[in-house]
C-alpha cells in the first residue's frame, strides 16, 4: 500500500495563464518573436504580460491591444488600453486578460521615459549653485514612448462531428472541382474522400474562369462556375448549392471545406475591367510603367516581325538565343531610345534658366550659400544636383522627365558665375552633362538587366523540355517573351488609352514579398524581371479601400460568399498579395466565421519573412511539400522539422506554477490559475506528400516512393496534406487549365492504388494528434518516425524504406532496440507499380498506375535482456523492399499509465509538517555543511561539475534552465539516462537528515515511492520524470517556506520571494558552529555569513555579518525566534563591552571589531520594533560566557554562564564600556590567534571624546576593525601584517549607529521604559546623560563629516582643504592615523544615513546621494572607493601572487570591489532623503513620488536577474568591476540579501504612499 493516497484527476484542465516577461523597454524578446496560443476547448486561458518595475518601460506602463478587452467586435485599428498592475506586486507589473476568441492579435506598450542625454549620472555638482541632479531627475519631464508592435496568435477551435479537431489532427486532401464535374455527382467522392480517412477538402478555386480557363485566373468572383452545374442557375442559386453541398459534407461525410481564395489578380477578360480599368496598374495611375510598356509593345511587335529582320522563328540552340537578343537590341531597344527616360533634355533646361534669368526673384539662402562654398568636387556636384533638380526628378513615366527648378538653378548660378549671364549658361550645360552621365550609366545597368532576363527566359523557354514553348516557334501565339501588360476594350468612347493597359501579374525570383514589384519604386517591369502569367492582370488596390473603393468593395463581396459556405481559406499566391488587403479581408471573413481556418504557402525565402505574413494575417498553417525533398535524408529532416518534441522532453507541466489570475470582466475576481510561460515557436505547418502544384512521385522520384512519402508525412507531428490522385497514383502533375478528364468514381478506394495502406495512415495521424514527443531516425534508405503520448507513453512507430531514384534498393537496417517496451504489430505494406502498366487516357477518367499494394507479414519482434533491462528488438519482415512501410504499437511495459499524474500529487502533504529549518536541510546545503552534518559532500555530475548545493536547489538550479530549454543533451540529463545514482542520493540524504529532523520522513518517502516508480520506466525516460518529480517537490516546498512566513513576504513579489528564500538557505544547522557551546537542540541553527565560504567552525558565524542581515533575512521574514537566539547568544559573549566579530559557538569568540557591538544595539532595536515581544525583551535574562566581562574563562568550566544579565544591562554596559574607554589585548595574541597581524594590531583602543563631539572613536594603523577588514597577508609584497583599510578614528557608519542607539535610549529614558539610570561615565569620572551624548554628537557630526563644495566654506567645518579629492560628499572617517583616508569617498555613508537620518543636513544629504549615484553606484553593488583615488584597484583576486603591494593577495578587497550590501542601505537612503524633498516641496508629489519609485527599483533591474539565473538562488557577497562576476567571492551573502529586504519592504511603504496620494486626487 502507497504511502500517499493518490487523489483522483480533475476533470477539467486548469486555468492557464500564459505569460510572457518584456524585456527592460517593454519590447518583446527576440526568441518569442512568433507566440501562438493553443486554443483548447476544454480549456480557459489568458494571457500575461510583465516587467520589472525600474525597467525603462515600468513608468505609466499601459498595453495595448487590438483584442477587444471589452468584449466588443473586434477592429484591427481599434486599440484597446489596459494599464499594468502598479501595486499588485513590489517588483513586478502585470496586466493581463483572458483570451476568449480566436485570431490574429496585435499589441504594444506606451510609457514615460527620459533620453538617456537627460538622464544625468555625472558628478556634476561643482558649487553650491549648481541644480542637483538628482532633484531634477525627479521633476523632470517624461516623454511618451511606444515599442514597435508585436503580435500573437489564438488558434481556431475546430470541430467535427461535435468533437475537436486539433489542427495537428487535420487530415487534408486537394480537389479541383472541375474534375469532380458537376456539384449533383459529387457525393460519392466525398464518400471516397471520407472513407480513405481525410477530415478536409481543399478546394482549388471554382469561380468562373477566364480566357486561359485556368482555375486561377478568375473571370467574375461573385459567381460560381457553370460547369458545376448540369443546368441553368443564378449566382444565388448556386451558392445555395454550395452551402448544401458542404453541409452534407460536414453532416453526413465528417468533412470540412477548405477553399482557395485568388484575391491578387483576375483573368486578364474580366468583364468588370471594362468598367474598372483603375482596378489595374494602368498607365493613368501607374505612369511610371510607361517605359516598361512602350518596352513591352516593342517586343510583341518584334515577335510578330521577326522574318523581317532575316530570324528563324525556331530557336533550338544556345546561339539562336544569342542571335536573338542582338537583335532585340538592334531592331527593340536602341530604336526605342529609352535613355530619354532618364535624362534632363539640356537644352530645354538651358533655354528655361535663361528665361527665368532676368525675372526669377528667388535667391539662396545663407546656409544653403555657406554649404556651397565649403564643399568642392564631387561633393559640391551632388549638392547642386539636389538643390536644382529638387522635386522635378521623374521615375521613368515621362520622356525627359527628368527637369530642374529654373528659377532656383538660376538663382544659384548668379552666384557662381557672378552675375555672368553666358559664363552661367556656359557652366549649366557642363553641370547638366555631369549630371546626366550618373542618368546614363543608370539606363546602361538597366538595359543590361533587360537584355540578360530576356535572355535567360528565352534559354528556360525555349531549350528546356519542360517548357510549354519548347519546339514551338516565335510568333503571336509563342512570342519572344510573354508580354507584360494586357490591353482591355473600354466599354465606353473616350476613355484615354492610357487608362486601358494593364499590367499583367507575376512573381520575381527572389523578391521582397514586401515590396509591391509594379509600385513606383520598382521597375522589374522595365527590366523584365517579372515572371509573368500572361492571363492574369494585377490588381492596384492601394494599401486601404479609400485608395480603390470599388475594387476592395468587391473583393469582399466575393470573400464574405466564400466565409458564409467555407471552414478555411487558403490563401493564393499568398506571399504576392498585398498584405493591408489580405488583412482586411481576413478580418471581414472572421466576422462571420471567427473559427477560420487559414492556411498559405510562402516562396518569401526568409523564416522572417514568413512570420511577418503569419503574425499580421493569422495563418494557421503554413505549407511545407515533402516532394522537395531530393533525398530520404532530406525527407527525415524536413519530418523532423515540422512538429513535436523529443521523446522524453521534460513536461510541459514543469514549466507551470500556481498563481492567481485576477479576473477584471468579473468583479476582480482571483481565480486560482497554473502561470506557465509562453514559448517562441515556429509556424505551425501542414506537411502535404503531394500538392496539386508538384510533380508526382513517379516523376520525381519513383512510383514505388508514394507509400514511404505518405507514410512519412503522416507520421510527422502537424496536419498532413495530400492531392487527390496522389493515393490513386496518377503517373503525372495534371495541368489545371488543359485537363479536361475528370476523377473517377471510386466504389472502393481503399483497393485502388494505396487505399487501403493510405486510409489506415491518414485514420492514424487523426488518432495521434496528441502523441507530440517524436523521435526521428534516418538510416541509408530508412526512415523511423516514432511518436508518443506524453502522458501514457503509449507510441507509434514507423519504418518507411524510402525509394528515391538512382538509391540503392538493398539499405543496411540497424534493428532499433525499444528498452522497457512492448510492441504489437499494426500493419506492414509494399507498393509494387506493375512495369510497363498500361494507363488508359481516351475514357475522360483520371487513371492511376497499375500496382499492387502487397501485404507484408508482421516484422519479427524479439525481446532481449542486457545490463540496461528488458529490451524488444524490431526486425524488418522479408521483401522489406524501397515503397515498403510496416508500423507496430508500443507501450511500455510495468509503466503506470497516470505517472506523470502519480509524481504531481501529494507533495503539499509530503512536506506539510516541515520547518523552515528543515527546510534548509532539504532544499540547500553546500558542500562542507554537509559534511559536517551527515558526512557526505554535495553531488559530482560528469562533464558538468558538483553542484552548488546538496539539496533540491542544487538540482533545480540546472533544471529551471534544462526544463524550458527541453535542453535534454545537458550532461545532468546523460548522466540520469546511465543510472539512478541521482534519484538515490536524493533519497539517501533525506532518510539521513531525519535523524534530525523527524518532519522530513514523510518527504523522503515520498521521494522513494515515486523513484520505485521511475526505476522502472526506460533510462531514456529517466530525465523527464526526474525532473517532473524534482519540479513539483521545489514547488511544494518552496511554497511550504513562504507559507511560514509572514502575509508581507507570502503576497509579494518573485524577487522577495526569492529574497526571503535565502533565509531558509542562510540558516541551518551544523554540528561545528552552533551558538552556544553546547546545545540542547540536535538541530539548532545558526545564520552562515556567506556560502560557499562561511560554512562551519569559527569561521561560520560573524557578529557584524549576522546583526546587518537580521532584520532583512529573519524579522521580515517572521523568524522571530530565531533572531532572538541569535542577539541572546551573541549578548551572551559579551566582552570589554564589546559584541564578538567571530562566535565560534562561543567557545573562543574574537574580539577585533569595533563595529559588531553597534550592528548588535541596532538590531536589539529592530527586533524589540517587531517582535511580538516588544520592550519586553530588554528583561530577558543572558547568561554570561565571561561572567565579568573582561577575563577569559573556558567554555566548560564552572564560572561560564555563571552570571546573568538582563538584554537592558548588556546594551547599558555597552554604553557605559565606550564611555569610559575601552583598552584591552585579545586574548591568546599571537600567530595562534591571527598568523597575518602584527604584535602592535592585537591591541584594542576605543574611546569618546566628550570634549569635542562625543563620537566613538577607536583603531590604530595595524588593525582593521570595521567590516573593510583585509589584513595584508603577502611577504612577497612586503604587506604581512599590514591593513589595506584600518579606517582608525570615528567611522561614519559607527557614529551613525551610535547616534541611533543614543536617540533610541534617551526616547526609553524619557517615556519611563529605561530603569537602569540615564547616565554614563566619562573618562574624566564627569556623568553624561545620554540626552546630552545624543545631542552632543547630533550638534557635531556636520561640522566633523560634511566636505563643503565651496572651499571657502571649509572654515566652517573641520577640513584640512590640502586632502580633500572631491567635494560635496560625507567623509569616510574623523581621525585617522593617516589623515588623507579620512577624505576618500567610500559607500558607508548611506548606513548613517538611514539609521541616523537627523545627523544630515538634507540638501548636503542630496548633493552627496548625487555623486553617490554617479562615482559609487555599479551595477549589481557599490563601489568600494572612488575610482579617482589612486590606490583604485577593482579586481579582487585572492590568489594574486604578485609583489604589487596594491593587490597582492587580494590586499584591494575593499578598494574598489562592487560590495552588495551597502546597495540595500543606498538604496534606503535615496528612499528617505528624495521622499523627504518631494513631500517638503509639494509639488506634483504623485508625479515625483512614482518617480523615485522608478528610480529605486531601476537600480534593482540587474539585481533581479542576477538572482534569478544565480546556481546559489542568492545575491554575491561583491563583484568585480562594472558588475564583473568575482571568482573568490561568497555566491550567497546573508547581508547582500538582508540588506535588499529591507529596501524592498520601505519602498513598498512608499507605494502605499504613491497610492494614497493617487487616491485623494480622486
Amino acid at each position: 500500500m502507497s504511502r500517499f493516497a493518490t487523489p483522483n484527476q480533475p476533470d477539467r484542465a486548469p486555468f492557464m495563464v500564459w505569460n510572457l516577461d518584456l524585456n527592460e523597454d517593454g519590447t518583446t524578446p527576440k526568441d518569442k518573436s512568433f507566440i501562438r496560443l493553443p486554443s483548447v476547448l476544454s480549456q480557459s486561458c489568458a494571457i500575461r504580460f510583465r516587467i520589472l518595475i525600474g525597467s525603462t518601460a515600468s513608468i505609466d506602463a499601459t498595453l495595448h491591444t487590438n483584442y477587444p478587452l471589452d468584449g466588443s467586435p473586434y477592429s484591427r485599428t481599434k486599440f484597446h488600453q489596459k494599464r499594468f498592475n502598479f501595486g499588485s506586486s513590489q517588483t513586478e507589473l502585470i496586466c493581463e486578460f483572458r483570451i476568449q476568441r480566436p485570431g490574429p492579435y496585435q499589441y504594444y506598450v506606451s510609457y514615460k521615459s527620459v533620453d538617456a542625454s537627460d538622464d544625468d549620472r555625472t558628478d556634476s555638482i561643482s558649487c553650491a549653485t549648481d541644480a542637483n541632479p538628482t532633484m531634477d531627475r525627479i521633476y523632470r519631464a517624461f516623454k511618451s514612448r511606444r515599442t514597435s508592435t508585436s503580435y500573437f496568435l489564438v488558434d481556431p477551435q475546430l470541430t467535427l462531428a461535435g468533437q475537436p479537431l486539433p489542427l495537428d489532427a487535420i487530415v487534408l486532401q486537394s480537389v479541383s472541382p472541375k474534375w469532380l464535374g458537376p456539384m449533383k455527382h459529387w457525393s460519392p467522392h466525398l464518400a471516397a474522400s471520407s472513407k480513405m480517412g481525410y477530415n478536409m477538402l481543399h478546394f482549388i478555386p471554382m469561380q468562373q474562369r477566364g480566357g486561359s480557363d485556368s482555375p486561377y485566373s478568375l473571370y467574375n468572383q461573385l459567381e460560381l462556375s457553370d460547369e458545376l452545374f448540369e443546368e441553368q442557375k443564378t449566382a444565388e442559386q448556386k451558392d445555395q448549392k454550395l452551402r448544401e453541398t458542404l453541409l452534407e459534407m460536414v453532416h453526413k461525410h465528417r468533412l470540412l471545406g477548405v477553399t482557395d481564395m485568388v484575391w491578387n489578380h483576375t483573368a486578364y477578360n474580366s468583364d468588370w475591367l471594362r468598367d474598372h480599368p483603375e482596378a489595374g496598374f494602368n498607365l493613368e495611375n501607374s505612369p511610371h510603367l510607361r517605359s516598361a510598356y512602350e518596352l513591352d509593345a516593342a517586343l510583341v511587335k518584334f515577335s510578330r516581325d521577326l522574318t523581317d529582320y532575316g530570324l528563324d522563328r525556331m530557336v533550338n540552340t544556345v546561339e539562336d538565343v544569342d542571335r536573338l537578343l542582338k537583335a532585340v537590341d538592334e531592331h527593340v531597344v536602341q530604336p526605342l531610345r529609352l535613355w530619354e527616360f532618364y535624362v534632363i533634355d539640356v537644352d530645354a533646361a538651358v533655354e528655361a534658366v535663361r528665361g527665368a534669368w532676368d525675372i526669377a526673384t528667388e535667391t539662396v539662402a545663407a546656409e544653403d550659400q555657406s554649404a556651397l562654398e565649403r564643399l568642392s568636387g564631387d561633393a559640391r556636384s551632388e549638392w547642386l544636383r539636389a538643390y536644382i533638380i529638387g522635386s522635378h526628378s521623374n521615375a521613368l513615366g515621362t520622356r525627359f522627365g527628368r527637369t530642374i527648378d529654373p528659377a532656383r538653378t538660376a538663382a544659384v548660378l548668379r552666384l557662381l558665375a557672378h552675375d555672368d549671364r553666358d559664363l552661367a549658361m556656359t557652366q549649366l550645360r557642363e553641370l547638366l552633362d555631369l549630371l546626366n552621365l550618373t542618368y546614363y550609366r543608370e539606363y546602361d545597368a538597366d538595359v543590361k538587366a533587360i537584355r540578360n532576363n530576356i535572355g535567360e527566359r528565352v534559354k528556360y523557354e525555349r531549350l528546356d523540355r519542360g517548357s510549354w514553348k519548347f519546339g514551338k516557334p516565335v510568333d503571336s501565339s509563342f512570342q519572344i517573351v510573354d508580354p507584360l501588360f494586357t490591353t482591355v476594350e473600354a466599354r465606353t468612347e473616350g476613355v484615354p488609352d492610357d487608362r486601358l493597359h494593364l499590367a499583367n501579374n507575376g512573381w520575381i525570383w527572389g523578391g521582397n514579398p514586401l515590396d509591391n514589384f509594379a509600385g513606383p519604386e520598382s521597375k522589374a517591369y522595365l527590366q523584365r524581371a517579372v515572371i509573368v502569367w500572361g492571363d492574369c492582370v494585377k490588381l492596384n488596390y492601394g494599401t486601404c479601400p479609400q485608395d480603390n473603393p470599388w475594387l476592395w468593395e468587391h473583393m469582399r463581396q466575393y470573400t464574405l460568399r466564400m466565409a458564409r459556405v467555407f471552414h478555411g481559406f487558403r490563401i493564393d499566391n499568398c506571399h504576392s498579395t498585398p498584405i493591408e488587403l489580405a488583412e482586411y479581408l481576413l478580418d471581414e471573413a472572421r466576422k462571420i466565421n471567427p473559427n477560420m481556418y487559414v492556411i498559405a504557402e510562402l516562396f518569401t525565402g526568409s523564416e522572417d519573412t514568413d512570420r511577418v505574413f503569419v503574425q499580421r494575417l493569422g495563418i494557421n498553417s503554413l505549407i511545407r511539400e515533402a516532394m522537395q525533398a531530393w533525398d530520404s535524408h532530406e525527407m527525415s529532416r524536413l519530418a523532423h522539422r515540422h512538429g513535436g518534441r523529443p521523446i522524453g522532453s521534460l513536461a510541459v507541466d514543469c514549466l507551470g506554477e500556481p498563481g492567481v489570475f485576477i479576473d477584471d470582466e468579473h468583479g476582480a475576481a482571483r481565480i486560482d490559475a497554473v502561470v506557465a510561460p509562453l514559448s517562441g515557436s515556429l509556424p505551425h505547418a501542414v506537411f502535404f506528400d503531394c500538392t496539386h502544384d508538384n510533380e508526382v512521385p513517379a516523376q520525381k522520384r519513383t512510383a514505388e516512393d508514394a507509400l514511404p512519402n505518405a507514410a512519412i508525412v503522416a507520421m510527422t507531428a502537424c496536419a498532413s496534406g495530400s492531392n487527390r490522385g496522389y493515393d490513386e497514383l496518377y503517373p503525372e502533375l495534371l495541368n489545371v487549365v488543359h485537363e479536361r478528364r475528370r476523377y473517377a468514381e471510386l466504389k472502393d478506394p481503399l483497393s485502388v492504388g494505396l487505399g487501403e495502406a493510405k486510409a489506415k495512415l491518414n485514420r492514424l495521424h487523426a488518432e495521434i494528434a496528441q502523441y507530440q514527443e517524436v523521435h526521428v531516425h534516418h538510416e541509408t534508405e530508412y526512415v523511423t518516425i516514432h511518436r508518443v503520448h506524453p502522458v501514457t507513453r503509449e507510441g507509434v512507430l514507423m519504418v518507411a524504406h524510402c525509394a528515391f531514384r538512382g538509391a540503392p534498393s538493398e539499405s543496411h537496417f540497424d534493428s532499433p532496440k525499444l528498452y522497457g517496451t512492448a510492441v504489437t504489430p499494426e500493419f506492414a505494406y509494399r507498393l509494387r507499380p506493375e512495369a510497363g502498366g498500361h494507363v488508359p487516357v481516351d475514357d475522360g477518367v483520371l487513371h492511376g498506375l497499375p500496382s499492387q499494394l502487397e501485404h507484408l507479414a508482421a516484422p519479427p519482434i524479439h525481446q532481449h535482456r542486457d545490463d540496461r533491462g528488458m529490451f524488444t528488438e524490431l526486425r524488418l519482415p522479408e521483401n522489406f523492399g524501397p515503397g515498403s512501410v510496416l508500423v507496430v504499437r508500443t507501450r511500455l511495459v510495468d509503466f503506470k499509465p497516470n505517472l506523470d499524474w502519480k509524481i504531481r500529487t501529494c507533495a503539499d502533504e509530503a512536506t506539510a509538517r516541515l520547518t523552515l529549518g528543515a527546510l534548509n536541510a532539504v532544499l540547500y546545503r553546500c558542500d562542507a555543511e554537509e559534511r559536517d552534518t551527515i558526512g557526505e559532500g554535495v553531488y559530482d555530475v560528469p562533464n558538468l561539475g558538483t553542484l552548488a548545493y546538496c539539496g533540491i536547489q542544487g538540482w533545480y538550479s540546472h533544471l529551471k534552465h534544462i526544463i524550458p530549454n527541453n535542453d535534454l543533451g545537458h550532461p545532468l540529463c546523460g548522466h540520469l539516462r546511465q543510472g539512478y545514482w541521482a534519484l538515490d542520493y536524493v533519497s539517501g540524504r533525506l532518510h539521513k537528515y531525519s535523524e534530525y529532523y523527524p518532519e522530513i520522513a514523510p518527504l523522503a518517502a515520498w521521494f522513494e515511492e515515486r523513484w520505485a516508480l521511475v526505476k522502472r520506466v526506460p533510462n531514456f525516460l529517466v530525465p523527464r520524470y526526474f525532473a517532473l518529480t524534482m519540479h513539483t517537490a521545489y514547488q511544494a516546498l518552496v511554497q511550504r517556506a513562504l507559507k511560514l512566513m509572514p502575509g508581507k513576504v507570502v503576497n509579494s513579489s518573485r524577487f522577495t520571494h526569492e529574497l526571503a528564500l535565502t533565509s531558509v538557505q542562510l540558516l541551518g544547522h551544523v554540528n561545528s558552529a552552533g551558538l552556544r557551546p553546547i546545545s540542547e537542540s540536535k538541530a539548532d541553527c545558526s545564520m552562515s555569513a556567506g556560502l560557499p565560504h562561511f560554512t562551519t567552525h569559527h569561521m561560520r558565524c560573524w557578529g557584524r555579518d549576522v546583526f546587518i542581515a537580521l532584520e532583512g533575512l529573519l524579522l521580515s521574514t517572521g523568524r522571530f525566534d530565531e533572531a532572538r537566539d541569535h542577539i541572546v547568544a551573541f549578548g551572551s559573549t559579551l566582552k570589554h563591552g564589546l559584541i564578538p566579530n567571530l562566535l565560534d559557538t562561543g567557545r573562543f569568540p574574537r574580539y577585533n571589531a569595533r563595529d559588531a557591538t553597534w550592528f548588535w544595539l541596532q538590531a536589539v532595536q529592530a527586533y524589540c520594533a517587531h517582535a511580538p515581544e516588544g520592550l519586553d525583551f530588554m528583561s530577558v535574562s543572558v547568561p554570561r560566557r565571561f561572567p565579568d566581562g573582561e577575563t577569559f574563562v573556558e567554555w566548560d568550566s564552572d564560572e561560564a554562564f555563571s552570571r546573568s544579565s538582563t538584554i537592558a544591562e548588556l546594551v547599558h554596559e555597552i554604553m557605559e564600556r565606550h564611555a569610559r574607554g575601552i583598552s584591552f589585548r585579545e586574548w591568546n595574541a599571537g600567530p595562534a590567534l591571527d598568523s597575518q597581524m602584527r604584535d602592535e594590531g592585537f591591541n584594542v583602543q576605543i574611546g569618546v571624546d566628550f570634549a569635542s563631539n562625543g563620537f566613538v572613536s577607536g583603531g590604530n594603523q595595524w588593525n582593521c576593525g570595521t567590516w573593510m577588514d583585509k589584513m595584508g597577508s603577502s611577504d612577497k609584497a612586503g604587506i604581512r601584517g599590514v591593513p589595506a583599510t584600518p579606517r582608525d578614528g570615528a567611522d561614519v557608519e559607527i557614529v551613525g549607529l551610535q547616534k541611533s542607539a543614543l536617540r533610541w535610549i534617551s526616547e526609553l529614558c524619557d517615556s519611563g521604559r529605561w530603569t537602569l539610570g540615564d547616565t554614563v561615565v566619562a573618562p574624566d569620572g564627569a556623568r553624561v546623560t545620554y540626552r546630552q551624548w545624543n545631542q552632543l554628537v547630533q550638534d557635531s557630526f556636520e561640522r566633523y563629516f560634511w566636505i563643503p563644495l565651496d572651499p571657502q566654506d571649509d572654515a566652517e567645518y573641520h577640513v584640512n582643504s590640502a586632502l580633500v579629492n572631491r567635494r560635496g560628499i560625507y567623509r569616510d572617517t574623523y581621525g585617522s592615523s593617516a589623515e588623507w583616508t579620512d577624505y576618500q569617498f567610500r559607500p558607508n555613508i548611506p548606513i548613517a544615513m538611514t539609521v541616523a537620518p537627523e545627523l544630515f543636513d538634507p540638501e548636503h544629504t542630496l548633493v552627496c546621494l548625487h555623486k553617490m549615484c554617479a562615482v559609487l553606484a555599479a551595477p549589481l553593488g557599490m563601489r568600494t572607493l572612488d575610482p579617482m583615488d589612486m590606490r583604485y584597484r577593482p579586481y579582487y583576486n585572492n590568489s594574486d601572487d604578485s609583489g604589487d603591494a596594491l593587490v597582492a593577495q587580494g590586499i584591494n578587497y575593499h578598494q574598489g570591489p562592487e560590495w552588495l550590501w551597502l546597495t540595500g542601505y543606498y538604496l534606503r537612503a535615496q528612499l528617505r532623503f528624495m521622499r523627504v524633498a518631494v513631500e517638503k516641496k509639494g509639488l506634483e508629489a504623485e508625479r515625483a513620488l512614482r518617480t523615485v519609485y522608478h528610480e529605486l527599483h531601476a537600480n534593482m533591474v540587474n539585481l533581479k536577474h542576477h538572482i534569478a539565473s544565480s546556481a546559489y538562488a542568492g545575491l554575491p557577497e561583491l563583484t568585480n568591476k562594472d558588475g564583473a562576476h568575482c571568482h573568490d567571492s561568497c555566491e550567497s551573502q546573508a547581508w547582500s540579501s538582508g540588506c535588499l529586504i529591507i529596501a524592498l519592504h520601505e519602498m513598498a511603504q512608499l507605494e502605499v504612499a504613491v497610492h494614497q496620494v493617487l487616491d485623494s486626487h480622486v
